[in-house]
């Protein structure tokens, strides 16, 4: 039963103290950037996105990777108040990272948790199938992405990417029989930029982030906001790329309902009746004044470095934070008498 105290303990430590006390200092984060009030692309930086989910992945990946250190090394025996009878492991360590993980991997099943999958379009609707192709086809920035665009009878938003490693375009038939050639094509030339980018992945992450997070509702206008310069960001460059902004602006409005994408999906409209405004407002001067040649995608590089590098950081500068933990839980559950 003692081999219980870390890993049950331990947990609770990291989601109970640990995660809000970050959580609490990314929120004083947000109120002190500057700037974001006036500039939507303001949100939507790496920097932002890692606020979000910093406080909870952070410890999680640290911990988990120093607990797999430990358990190659054995070293976890030091720090250790349990007496593990001669062992050269201590199955704590162990069990408190598989614990984290389950953690984790309960918050992305709850999040992954949607509608049935999209039923594929049937021959009934082939020429929507067969129009949206030649579509593709006609535009050399969708060309290459054709195949991985798909016409459903049902899916979990009207038009959205969804896909986590792979991003699938998914538009609904009745919507491809909506709207003219030109809006289709802006249409799919915005999902294009979600999938470029993989927001899909982005937003599942965070999303994931935010329900393991015992303070997660904090941020979650954040998230919001980020979501939304993403959309933003996405009606910008399918303009830079090619896309018609009064047409995009007219499928927005054809299509705008209150379904939103799933978990890991990014949907075409969303954000309320206020972002759809805004949105068309932009592509409306957009019309007026083009926008200029597209700059390089924001890309999260920053962040999955930090990510990687809390990975492997202890298994070069050492687990001493892990120890402590360690040493802590176990000495107060024997003060408590649970020893």
């Amino acid at each position: 039963m003692t081999e219980l105290y870390f890993p049950v303990f331990g947990a609770m430590a990291v989601f109970l103290l640990a995660v809000p006390l970050l959580t609490l200092a990314a929120r004083a984060a947000f109120a002190a950037m500057p700037g974001a009030r006036n500039s939507i692309d303001a949100h939507g930086t790496p920097l932002r996105y890692a606020l979000v989910i910093g406080p909870t992945l952070g410890p999680v990946l640290w911990l988990v990777s120093a607990a797999a250190h430990q358990s190659e090394e054995g070293a976890a025996l030091t720090a250790c108040l349990v007496d593990h009878f001669g062992d050269e492991l201590c199955q704590d360590v162990v069990f408190f990272g598989l614990a984290l993980a389950a953690i984790l991997g309960a918050g992305a099943a709850r999040r992954a948790k949607g509608p049935p999958a999209p039923r594929s379009e049937t021959a009934v609707s082939r020429a929507s199938t067969e129009r949206v192709r030649r579509r593709s086809h006609s535009n050399h920035s969708l060309s290459p992405f054709a195949r991985r665009i798909r016409v459903v009878a049902s899916g979990r938003a009207p038009v959205c990417t969804r896909g986590l490693m792979r991003p699938v375009i998914e538009i609904e038939a009745r919507v491809v029989r909506k709207l003219s050639d030109e809006e289709l094509e802006a249409v799919l030339l915005h999902e294009l930029e979600h999938a470029r980018a993989g927001d899909p992945l982005r937003f599942f992450v965070a999303q994931v982030a935010l329900t393991v997070n015992p303070l997660g509702r904090l941020l979650e206008r954040e998230l919001a906001r980020y979501c939304f310069a993403r959309e933003v960001s996405c009606d910008r460059r399918a303009v830079q790329h090619g896309a018609d902004p009064l047409s995009l602006a007219r499928s927005i409005l054809a299509v705008a309902c209150t379904r939103p994408a799933a978990a890991f999906g990014a949907g075409l409209t969303g954000h309320g009746v206020d972002g759809i405004k805004v949105r068309v407002q932009l592509l409306l001067g957009y019309a007026a004044q083009w926008p200029g040649p597209a700059t390089p995608q924001q890309r999260l590089g920053l962040v999955a470095s930090a990510a990687a590098l809390l990975t492997v950081l202890p298994h070069f500068a050492g687990t001493g934070p892990l120890d402590v933990l360690h040493r802590g839980v176990e000495s107060l559950a024997l003060l408590a008498g649970l020893g």
